[in-house]
């Protein structure tokens, strides 16, 4: 085992902490935090840049310094000058004397505190007061120029009722019977199937299954596009919703949720539906 896995093995150990309880933790599958413990770092399909934020994740949960760790890493695997960090150095310098004067027994007095106004002298209170008035009448007037402006044209110009003939109740009736011809996306797909793209947007930790049998599971990087299809459900699970643009059946879905939230969600051939 090399030195950077048995350190933290042995800082979890000491947290009391069992694989599962640190997956819980850190959303990390166990079996990778098995491998950083193990040293095995070439075993990650992420390569460096998996292997540092894995690092940097489980370090903060070990209560280890993060550069320290992937210092550690560097020196181990690349071979670059491992150095301290500023706080194991820190905690090796000799703490300052305590002085002997008791500080208590000195009395201030205040001629000797200088009081210096955070204001300039022009900028009294009655001036700060003058000048939020002008800006709020002068925001209410650009509100209501701005609300005017808005207005449709037909309704500002709009002439006193009058009598309408037959022949225009007739043309009105005509102009608003036209149905909209617009129609919404549908996402079920014509050969009876469901067809799932994801693309990256950073890098992302997503999990995919067909019904219940796990698919894929890797670290997705930007730019990086998956497909899949499946006669029943596509579920899609990740930690960073924001990171995921998604396509199901053709139609663009936008991101899969918000930065930073662990999401859950499936499609099928007739569109979204509830996670098993």
């Amino acid at each position: 085992m090399d030195r950077l896995g048995r350190r933290l093995r042995e800082a979890r150990e000491a947290k009391g902490s069992s694989l599962e309880e640190a997956e819980a933790a850190t959303r990390i599958r166990a079996h990778f935090l098995e491998l950083l413990e193990a040293g095995d770092f070439a075993a990650f399909a992420g390569g460096d840049v998996q292997v540092r934020g894995f690092l940097r994740i489980y370090a903060r949960y070990l209560d280890l310094p993060p550069e320290d760790v992937l210092g550690r890493y560097s020196a181990e695997v690349h071979g670059t000058e491992f150095s301290a960090s500023e706080q194991a150095q820190e905690e090796a310098q000799p703490s300052a004397p305590e002085p002997d004067t008791d500080l208590t027994d000195i009395r201030f007095r205040p001629r000797d505190i200088p009081v210096t106004s955070s204001l300039p002298r022009w900028m009294s209170v009655r001036t700060v007061m003058i000048v939020g008035l002008v800006l709020t009448i002068l925001l209410g007037i650009l509100a209501v120029v701005t609300y005017v402006m808005n207005q449709p044209e037909d309704e500002q110009l709009r002439a006193p009722t009058t009598t309408t003939t037959p022949t225009s109740i007739s043309q009105s009736a005509t102009s608003t019977a036209v149905p909209d011809q617009s129609t919404p996306t549908s996402l079920v797909s014509a050969d009876g199937r469901v067809t799932l793209a994801l693309e990256a947007t950073e890098h992302v930790q997503v999990r995919v299954k067909r019904g219940t049998n796990v698919v894929f599971e890797q670290m997705m990087v930007p730019r990086q596009t998956k497909t899949w299809s499946d006669d029943e459900m596509i579920v899609v699970e990740t930690g960073n919703g924001a990171a995921l643009q998604v396509t199901v059946n053709g139609a663009e879905l936008g991101p899969m949720g918000d930065r930073g939230e662990l999401c859950t969600r499936a499609w099928g051939p007739s569109g979204e539906v509830p996670p098993p």
